[in-house]
């Protein structure tokens, strides 16, 4: 079996929590016969599961297909893992979002330069932003855009009449007050000047949040080892992958990650025994490293040599038709016609999904081949071009030849010579009909 995820980030096996959890309920179902494919093209949703002729899509198709080909019987407390699946998918997605996409702290100093580590040159300048801008297309009804200072610096829309800023009177006599005292007086942070910074005017609302997801959580741990019982279940899988993005990740803004360990101690300790326990800790340079074996021998050295884990494969190689419909795609999508259309991909037939999706790129290569050929053989005299003849467009003569438009336009084309005959035949009329005047000198006297 192949696992098709993400790239590892912040010491995780992917930077995606379902790719996580993917990871995590493989090695605790099959920890020896399969193997993890680190893959950027994201034109079919990640992660994906290819075991023999069958690909599945997504952790809970991946978890399903797991259950099917297991002979344990399902959890008696089936009910229960499909309740805190459901908590886990309607809350700790939106979690993540807040704290590595619209945090432009954050993004920008910690989400985005692991993005850069483990993607092409070419898909770090698409993957990323669409990520990002996905994440603050699903948290803007929380208001909360104050803290990506990329594109509110201040939000000042709520302060009170008679004031420019915090602490900053209107008039002349406010501002010399303001200036006397900044001179006398070091500056002290106040309540109100810390409620007016960006990243600090959404702190209550997003604590709020933090606890409305942590405290249900913890709760449905109890004093458990898991969160159905003392036996790991796929749900302690998909509850890793959001749990370990929000705990591992060294951010400016802290503030998920803090809430975590200082208020839900168990949660943090619960999350670290699975990191532990299934050995998920995974560096991005060790598993980028890999693109440079030539043999599973030397990949097999590799996992020695840096002690690496899990089963790690080469990244998936960039080709240069790659390269470009994937760049083709992304700009198609900033076209409106095109932006709203689903990706329609076909699970059970890779190989036309494959030839479907190359399709464009090869037809263009043929076309542009097939120009520079024609130029080259002209311009090397291999083809030579008729000379002193009539040229003729797909052997047509006339425009008559061209359909009822060719016969309208080759109708205009009459009478505006025929227009031009008669003008020309008027004039030449005239100039015979008018009289010639001539002088006859007699006696040197001029007579006309």
């Amino acid at each position: 079996m192949q696992l098709f995820v993400l790239g590892p980030a912040f010491g995780l096996p992917s930077i995606d929590a379902e790719c996580t959890a993917s990871i995590a309920l493989l090695q605790s179902h099959q920890p020896d016969s399969w193997r993890i494919v680190p893959l950027h093209d994201t034109s079919s949703p990640l992660p994906f599961l290819a075991d023999g002729d069958k690909r599945i899509s997504g952790f809970k198709g991946i978890a399903r297909h797991l259950q099917a080909k297991s002979t344990s019987p399902p959890s008696p407390r089936q009910a229960d893992a499909i309740a805190i699946t459901s908590f886990l998918g309607s809350n700790a997605q939106t979690l993540l979002d807040i704290s590595l996409y619209v945090s432009y702290e954050n993004y920008s100093n910690t989400t985005r330069p692991a993005f850069t580590k483990i993607l092409p040159w070419h898909t770090n300048y698409m993957l990323p932003p669409k990520r990002r801008a996905a994440a603050k297309t699903r948290t803007e009804h929380l208001g909360i855009s104050s803290i990506d200072i990329d594109n509110v610096h201040e939000d000042m829309s709520s302060r009170p009449e008679g004031f420019d800023g915090v602490g900053k009177e209107k008039g002349l006599e406010g501002d010399i007050a303001q200036k006397r005292a900044s001179l006398l007086l070091p500056k002290k942070e106040t309540l109100r000047s810390l409620l007016r910074r960006p990243e600090r005017a959404a702190a209550f609302r997003l604590h709020a949040l933090a606890d409305n997801f942590f405290a249900p959580l913890q709760d449905m741990l109890g004093e458990n080892q898991y969160l159905l019982g003392d036996e790991m279940a796929s749900v302690d899988c998909l509850a890793y992958g959001y749990l370990s993005l929000m705990l591992f990740p060294q951010v400016p803004q802290d503030w998920l990650a803090s809430t975590l360990r200082r208020k839900y101690k168990k949660l943090a300790a619960y999350t670290e025994r699975v990191h532990a326990h299934l050995k998920l800790e995974s560096k991005a340079e060790d598993v980028m490293s890999l693109s440079r074996c030539k043999s599973d021998e030397e990949v097999y050295f590799r996992w020695q040599a840096r002690n690496i884990s899990l089963p790690w494969s080469p990244p998936a190689a960039s080709s240069i038709a790659g390269v470009v419909t994937a760049t083709a795609r992304e700009l198609l999508a900033q076209i409106p016609l095109f932006s709203n259309r689903a990706t329609i991909v076909s699970l059970h037939a890779p190989k036309f999904s494959m030839w479907r999706q190359y399709l464009p790129t090869v037809l263009g290569l043929t076309a542009s081949s097939l120009v520079l050929v024609l130029y080259y053989a002209f311009r090397t005299g291999a083809l030579l071009w008729p000379h002193g003849e009539e040229i003729h467009i797909f052997g047509r003569k006339r425009l008559a030849d061209y359909g009822h438009l060719g016969a309208a336009l080759a109708g205009v084309s009459l009478l505006g010579r025929q227009a031009s005959a008669d003008a020309a035949f008027h004039d030449a009329q005239e100039r015979a009909s008018s009289p010639v005047h001539v002088d006859v000198a007699v006696g040197g006297d001029v007579v006309p």
